[in-house]
């Protein structure tokens, strides 16, 4: 997965298959507003959730059938689904930047993993 800034919230694209990974409540963000969904509890998916790397359920979401996390609430949804999702219209992810973060912070977290490591 390769994360990338998309708004208000931070994607992920499987650098595979091109689909993409909504952590739970990011799908509805993105898209502002609620989907229905309904699981289907008797369809586990191959797909391992890449939060928690649990199976996968099948649900549908908006007349879409997805694969699910009952975990964490994500959602994957294959190359072209999100168009699907929207009524057929593409969606517009405007790609923000990265939060940038104070350089003492950046100097903190590699001191801090390099006293992990024993350096």
């Amino acid at each position: 997965m390769r994360p990338f800034p998309a708004g208000k919230v931070e994607l992920d694209r499987c650098t595979f298959c091109s689909g993409l990974w909504f952590d739970g409540g990011e799908l509805e963000a993105l898209l502002g507003k609620k989907l229905p969904a309904t699981l289907d509890p008797d369809v586990v998916t191959s797909r391992k959730c890449p939060a928690d790397n649990l199976s996968m359920q099948a649900a549908v979401v908006a007349g879409l059938r997805v694969e699910f996390c009952t975990k964490c609430h994500g959602v994957f949804l294959d190359d072209g689904e999100m168009v699907a999702l929207n009524g057929g219209k593409p969606v517009r992810i405007e790609r923000g930047q990265a939060p940038v973060r104070p350089e003492a912070a950046v100097k903190d977290d590699v001191m801090g993993w390099l006293d992990k490591l024993g350096a």
